[in-house]
């Protein structure tokens, strides 16, 4: 199943959402067509599971060890925040989230779907961020959390693929790392306002259904 899911972001890419079809999944994987429909009956279905793989490896990559927490640093974040938007502008990443944006487009439940991965991987990071500022009000942290969502989706938009740019993605790099970075400091001045705002984060569930 894992091949699978693998050879259907490859064939997102490669084709786009209206070339996608599970035969050419089939074919990319190596397998019968019958065999794959047995595991995804339908190409949403497919896709579905595809986003929600996507979903399970960003949260991984994202989120540190708690047990470690204690050792983690302002320069951790920083360093998970060049990676986060030099992700987003690479040949792979671009692709792939462009045709998503298509298939949310196309299919409701999917859109939700989409909706729920972009919501997971923001809250992964805020529970991240809540590790190295601890006394951070966690909307706060939240609100960062979907600025840095509204950031590399734009970066996508703005620098992924050919073609020369009056200002470079490598001179924007450090000036966005640095608002975001300056977001949480200031997110961790202000007074935490009450318990419940102390609460570990938690990213919400993630269903296909």
């Amino acid at each position: 199943m894992q091949r699978m899911l693998e050879a259907a972001e490859q064939v997102l890419i490669r084709d786009g959402y209206h070339g996608f079809s599970t035969r050419r999944v089939a074919a990319e994987c190596g397998v019968s067509p019958g065999h794959l429909t047995y595991y995804f009956p339908t190409k949403n279905m497919l896709l579905r599971a595809m986003i929600s793989g996507l979903m399970t490896r960003y949260g991984e990559k994202i989120r540190m060890d708690s047990a470690a927490a204690e050792t983690r640093s302002r320069e951790d974040v920083r360093a998970l925040l060049d990676w986060l938007l030099r992700d987003t502008v690479t040949n792979e990443t671009s692709g792939i989230f462009r045709e998503l944006w298509v298939l949310a487009k196309h299919d409701a439940v999917a859109a939700r779907e989409v909706l729920q991965f972009y919501e997971g991987l923001m809250e992964s990071f805020a529970e991240v961020a809540a590790f190295v500022y601890p006394d951070a009000d966690r909307r706060r942290l939240r609100q960062v959390g979907q600025l840095i969502g509204m950031l590399t989706e734009g970066g996508t938009v703005l620098f992924a693929g050919p073609g020369e740019r009056s200002v470079s993605f490598e001179e924007m790099l450090p000036i966005i790392i640095e608002v975001i970075m300056q977001q949480l400091d200031s997110a961790a001045a202000d007074p935490v306002k009450d318990d419940h705002s102390r609460r570990t984060l938690h990213p919400p569930k993630h269903r296909l259904s």
